[in-house]
C-alpha cells in the first residue's frame, strides 16, 4: 500500500494538521487517481481556518477545491468514461451533482439540491493524491498550461460567469472591484469582450499596477476622487454601465451602487462575512437596476483552459507564491507586504514545477 502525506482539517477555527503516512486511496469504478500537481488557498479555505464561513461539514476531511493533477490510476471504466488516459493533466470540477432535480434539469447543475464538494465533503486537493469521482466533470489541461496556471482555472472560471453574467457590450463601461484571483480573472475576461473602458477599483497600488497590464484601461484607489471624476467624463455624468463586485467588502457593493448608472447591470460574486444594510429605493424608485448573483463556474471549466491554452488569459501571472504542504499554515495566514503583488497562493504537494 502506497502512503502520502495531506493537510486534514479536523474542525473550523484553525484544527487543521499536516499528516504522513497515509493510504493513497485505490479508485472504484469511474474513478480518477491523480497525483497534485497544484492545489490553491481560497478565502474559502480561510474562512474555514478563522471559522468564519457558514458551512456545516462533517470532520475530518482534505481541504483544497482549486486543484490540478497528473492522472496515475483508473478505475473500471473510467477511461472511456472520461476519455482519459495515465499520465494526462486533468482538473475536476468542484462540484459534484446527482440526481435529476429542477435546477439539473434546467443546465444550473451548480445550484443543484444535491451536491458533492471535493474540499468540503470529499477529500480535495491539499495532498499528495487525490480521487475525482465517477460522477465528476473532468477536463484535460492543454499542453500549453503550465500547473501553475491550470490550479487558477477555478477561480477564472468564476470569474468568467461573473462576467457572463453581465451580459457586457461593446459601448459599455465596466467597473470591477476588487483584484484577488476571481477579479484579476474578471479583468482579463472582461477585456475580452471588448467594452469601451474598463476601471478597476483596489486599495492596493501593486495590484493596480498589475490590473493594468493585463488588461484594464484605469485603475484607481476606492477613495481616489478621481475615480468620480474618471466616470462623468466617460459616461456624461451616467456612471458606469456594468459593476461587477469581486472584493467581497461590504463598502465596495455600496460604493457600486452609488457608481453604477440608471438601469445598470450589478454583478455580485463577492463572499461576505457581515450583511449590508443598503437603501433598497436605490434599485427601484431611484435606478431601476438589474442586480445579479454569481456563484461558482457552470460549464466555464473548459472555457478558462482554452483561454489560458490560446494565449489570451494570463494564469501563471495570477498564481504568485507558492509552498510545500508542511508549511500549511504560513500559507493560509500570510498577508501580503505592502508593496508585494498576492493574488493566488498555492500548494505544491509533489514538488515545485520545472521553469
Amino acid at each position: 500500500m502506497r502512503r502520502m502525506n495531506a493537510i486534514r482539517c479536523h474542525g473550523f477555527g484553525g484544527q487543521h494538521r499536516f499528516e504522513t503516512g497515509l493510504n493513497v486511496p485505490e479508485p472504484g469504478p469511474g474513478e480518477v487517481l491523480v497525483r497534485v500537481d497544484a492545489s490553491g488557498v481560497c478565502a474559502a479555505d480561510r474562512a474555514m481556518w478563522n471559522a468564519t464561513g457558514p458551512w456545516d461539514l462533517s470532520f475530518p476531511f482534505t481541504p483544497g477545491h482549486e486543484f490540478t493533477g497528473t492522472v496515475v490510476a483508473l478505475g473500471e471504466g473510467a477511461g472511456a468514461r472520461h476519455r482519459l488516459s495515465v499520465g494526462d493533466r486533468a482538473i475536476a470540477e468542484l462540484n459534484i451533482t446527482y440526481g435529476n432535480d429542477f435546477f439539473r434539469q434546467r443546465g444550473l447543475y451548480h445550484l443543484s439540491d444535491s451536491m458533492d464538494v471535493l474540499g468540503a465533503t470529499l477529500n480535495g486537493g491539499w495532498a499528495e493524491y487525490m480521487i475525482y469521482p465517477a460522477d465528476a466533470v473532468i477536463h484535460k489541461v492543454p499542453d500549453s498550461v503550465s500547473n501553475r496556471a491550470a490550479c487558477y482555472t477555478e477561480p477564472l472560471a468564476n470569474a468568467i460567469h461573473g462576467v457572463q453574467r453581465a451580459e457586457i457590450g461593446f459601448e459599455d463601461v465596466i467597473v470591477i472591484a476588487g483584484a484577488g484571483p476571481i477579479g484579476m480573472g474578471m479583468i482579463q475576461a472582461a477585456r475580452l469582450k471588448t467594452p469601451r473602458k474598463l476601471i478597476l477599483i483596489n486599495p492596493g497600488k501593486p495590484k493596480r499596477d498589475l490590473a493594468l497590464k493585463l488588461g484594464a484601461d484605469l485603475a484607481f484607489h476606492p477613495e481616489d476622487p478621481d475615480l468620480r471624476a474618471a466616470l462623468n467624463d466617460l459616461t456624461d455624468g451616467r456612471g458606469a454601465d456594468v459593476f461587477l463586485e469581486a472584493s467581497g467588502q461590504g463598502a465596495a457593493f455600496l460604493q457600486g451602487l452609488d457608481l453604477i448608472r440608471k438601469a445598470g447591470r450589478m454583478v455580485v460574486f463577492g463572499v461576505y462575512k457581515d450583511p449590508v444594510p443598503f437603501d433598497l429605493n436605490i434599485l427601484g424608485e431611484f435606478k431601476e437596476l438589474d442586480l445579479r448573483g454569481g456563484h461558482l463556474a457552470p460549464f466555464t471549466y473548459a472555457t478558462a483552459l482554452d483561454l489560458m491554452g490560446r494565449g489570451l488569459i494570463d494564469g501563471d501571472a495570477c498564481v504568485t507564491h507558492s509552498y510545500p504542504l508542511e508549511e500549511f499554515e504560513t500559507a493560509i495566514v500570510r498577508t501580503p507586504d505592502p508593496d508585494e503583488v498576492q493574488i493566488k497562493v498555492i500548494f505544491e504537494p509533489n514538488g515545485t514545477e520545472a521553469s
